[in-house]
C-alpha cells in the first residue's frame, strides 16, 4: 500500500471515531432515563439507530427549554412549601387557642350545667360578681391578718385576752359565714356537741317546754308532763314577754333559748308571759328534762267517745247546733277500744325508734285493726333511725314507686282538703342513678356532684295494718322522709297540714379534740324521686286545727280534730264492716 492510500485510510478511520463515541453515548443516556420491563425494548430500538438520531434525542431546543424551566419549577415548589408551612402553623395556633379556652372557660361551665342537670346546683344563675365573692377562703391571707391583729393585741390591748375562747370564736365565725345559704351550719366545742346530741335524744337542761317563734315573743306550744315548766304553772298558748327582766320581743328564738332559758339544773329564772291578754309572772327552777321518745294509746279512749246513753243526750233536738261542735260524731258511734291504736314519735333518734317499735309490738301488733302514727311537731333527727323504722314497716321486695306530688288518693271521708301547691323550683335527682332491682328502696341522697347513698329494706319484717300519719307545719326532715316514703308505696295516708319542708341532710365531722363542725352536704329523695325541700309533704287530706284548740289538744284529746278525722277515715274504710254484726 502506498503512502497516499495509507493516509486516506487513516483519515477515514478518524472520521468514524466520533460516530462510535456518539453511538455509545446515546445508548448510555437511554439506559439512564429508563428502567423496568421496558428497558429491553428501548435497547433494541436504540441499537438500530445511527449516531445522528441518538444525538437528536439527547440535545436540541427542547432540552434547553427544560433546563431553563427547571429553576422556575424549583421556585414554585419553594413557595408551595412556605404556604403549606404557614397554613400548618396557623391551624396549630387556632387549635391551641381553642383548647386553652375550653380548658379555662368551657369545662367549668359544663360542670355547672351537669350539676344543674343532676338537681344539685342552685336554682339561680350566679353572676360574675357573685362568683368572685364565692372563692374559697384565702388561708395565707387570713393567717397573715390574724398575726397582725395578734401583734396589735399583744402591744396595746388593755386586758388579758383569752386565747382559747378567741380560737373557738374564729372557728364559729367561719361556719357562721355559711348561714345565709345554710342555716344548719355550725361549729361545736366538745361540750356543745355532747349537749346537742343529748338534746336530739330528748335530754337537755332547761325548763321542759317547746316554744316556737312568733311576733311579740316566743309561743309556748307544749309543756312536758312532770317538767319544771309544768310544776311552775306554764301553759301551752302562753306568749313569753320577759325573762329575768329582759324583754324578748325583738330577740331571736335561738338566743332566747340558749342564753336566757337554758341553764344549770337548780338555777331559776323569772318569766313573764301573756296569757289570754293578761300578764302572768312565773318563777321556774331549771332541771334536767327527759322527753319521752314515744307515746302509745288507744284512739277510742283518747277521744273519750261516749256510751250510747250519753250520745243520745248529746244529740237531743232541744240542744242548739252550737252545742254540737262535731256533726260527724255519729261516724265513730260504734268505734270501740281495741279498734285503732295510736303511737307518737317525738324525734328520730335510735332510742326513740327502739321505744316506738317496742310499744308497737307490746300494745298494737295483733291487738288493733288500724294505726295512727303522730309525727306532729317531730323535728326529725338521724337518717339511720328513720330508715330503721321504715325497714320495720315495709316489706323487703317492692318495686321502685312512681308518684307525682300532685297525685291524690280517693279517701272516703268528708271535708276533703285541697293539696297545697308550691312555686319552689323542683330539685330533680340524677337521671343516670342506678338502683338495685327487687329490693325496697327506702330513700337515697345526692351531693352536688349527683353522688350519694342508697338505703334498702332488709330486716324481713313488715306491718300490714291500715295506717294514717298525722303531720303539721312543725314536722320536718326525717319525719317528712318517713311519711313521704310510706306515701310513695301507698302504705299510709297523710292527714293534717303541709309539713315544714326540709329535704337536705347535714353531716357532722368530729376532730380529735372533741369539737365538731356540721354543715349541709346532700339532698335526700323519697323512693319515687321526690325532694320536698322548701315544699313539704302535701297531705292526702288537709285538716286544719281550729285556732281555739291549737294549744290545748295535747292536754285534751277530745279537741284534737286531726286525730278525730283520721279515726273517722280508718273506721269508714277499714273497720266499719268488721264491726257490723
Amino acid at each position: 500500500m502506498d503512502t497516499n492510500e495509507e493516509k486516506h485510510l487513516r483519515e477515514e478511520e478518524s472520521r468514524q471515531e466520533p460516530e462510535k463515541e456518539a453511538l455509545e453515548l446515546g445508548s448510555e443516556e437511554v439506559r439512564t432515563e429508563t428502567s423496568g420491563p421496558e428497558t429491553e425494548e428501548v435497547r433494541t430500538e436504540v441499537s438500530g439507530l445511527g449516531a445522528e438520531e441518538a444525538r437528536i434525542e439527547t440535545s436540541g431546543p427542547e432540552t434547553e427549554e427544560a433546563q431553563k424551566a427547571e429553576p422556575e419549577q424549583n421556585k414554585k415548589g419553594l413557595w408551595k412549601g412556605v404556604v403549606f408551612f404557614f397554613l400548618c402553623f396557623t391551624l396549630s395556633f387556632v387549635l391551641g387557642a381553642l383548647l386553652c379556652y375550653f380548658y379555662f372557660f368551657g369545662f367549668p361551665k359544663r360542670q355547672e350545667n351537669q350539676a344543674i342537670h343532676n338537681g344539685a346546683a342552685s336554682s339561680s344563675t350566679l353572676s360574675d360578681s357573685n362568683l368572685e365573692n364565692l372563692e374559697s377562703i384565702n388561708l395565707p391571707r387570713v393567717t397573715e391578718k390574724l398575726r397582725k391583729i395578734q401583734d396589735l393585741l399583744t402591744d396595746s390591748y388593755l386586758y388579758q385576752e383569752n386565747g382559747k375562747d378567741a380560737e373557738e370564736m374564729i372557728y364559729k365565725g367561719f361556719l357562721t359565714s355559711l348561714l345565709q345559704e345554710d342555716p344548719y351550719a355550725a361549729y361545736y366545742t366538745k361540750e356543745e356537741i355532747e349537749e346537742t346530741r343529748n338534746r336530739q335524744k330528748g335530754i337537755y337542761k332547761g325548763i321542759g317546754a317547746a316554744v316556737s317563734e312568733k311576733e311579740g315573743g316566743p309561743l309556748v306550744e307544749y309543756v312536758y308532763p312532770g317538767s319544771p315548766a309544768e310544776k311552775a304553772g306554764l301553759l301551752a298558748g302562753d306568749v313569753v314577754l320577759k325573762v329575768d327582766g329582759i324583754s324578748v320581743e325583738s330577740l331571736s328564738l335561738n338566743y332566747i333559748v340558749e342564753n336566757l332559758i337554758q341553764g344549770l339544773p337548780g338555777s331559776s329564772l323569772e318569766m313573764v308571759v301573756n296569757r289570754n291578754g293578761e300578764e302572768v309572772t312565773l318563777r321556774i327552777t331549771r332541771g334536767e328534762v327527759v322527753i319521752p321518745g314515744s307515746e302509745v294509746g288507744d284512739v277510742a279512749e283518747m277521744l273519750k267517745l261516749q256510751s250510747g246513753a250519753e250520745k243520745q243526750n248529746e244529740t237531743d233536738p232541744q240542744k242548739s247546733e252550737e252545742q254540737q261542735p262535731d256533726v260527724n260524731r255519729d261516724v265513730l258511734a260504734k268505734l270501740k277500744p281495741g279498734d285503732i291504736g295510736y303511737l307518737s314519735l317525738r324525734g328520730f333518734y335510735m332510742e326513740a325508734v327502739d321505744s316506738f317499735i317496742s310499744q308497737y309490738e307490746s300494745d298494737i301488733d295483733g291487738k288493733k285493726k288500724a294505726l295512727i302514727i303522730d309525727l306532729r311537731g317531730n323535728p326529725g333527727g338521724d337518717v339511720e333511725a328513720a330508715t330503721k323504722l321504715l325497714d320495720y314497716f315495709l316489706p323487703d321486695h317492692l318495686q321502685k314507686p312512681k308518684r307525682k306530688d300532685s297525685e291524690n288518693k280517693t279517701i272516703q271521708t268528708e271535708n276533703r282538703g285541697e293539696s297545697a301547691s308550691s312555686s319552689v323550683l323542683e330539685v330533680t335527682p340524677n337521671p343516670n342513678r342506678q338502683f338495685e332491682k327487687d329490693k325496697t328502696l327506702l330513700l337515697y341522697t345526692e351531693d352536688k356532684w349527683g353522688k350519694g347513698k342508697d338505703w334498702y329494706a332488709k330486716d324481713g319484717h313488715e306491718v300490714g295494718l291500715p295506717i294514717i300519719i298525722l303531720m303539721n307545719q312543725n314536722s320536718a326532715s326525717a319525719s317528712e322522709l318517713f311519711a313521704g316514703t310510706m306515701q310513695d308505696y301507698d302504705r299510709a295516708w297523710v292527714f293534717g297540714t303541709l309539713s315544714y319542708g326540709k329535704g337536705i341532710v347535714q353531716t357532722v365531722r368530729s376532730f380529735p379534740d372533741g369539737s365538731a363542725v356540721e354543715f349541709t352536704t346532700h339532698y335526700y329523695f323519697t323512693p319515687a324521686g321526690r325532694n320536698i325541700h322548701k315544699k313539704g309533704i302535701t297531705p292526702d287530706l288537709t285538716v286544719e286545727m281550729p285556732e281555739a284548740d291549737q294549744f290545748t289538744y295535747l292536754r285534751d284529746r277530745t279537741k284534737d280534730l286531726q286525730l278525730r278525722k283520721a279515726a273517722e277515715s280508718l273506721y269508714i274504710n277499714f273497720i266499719h264492716d268488721k264491726n257490723s254484726p
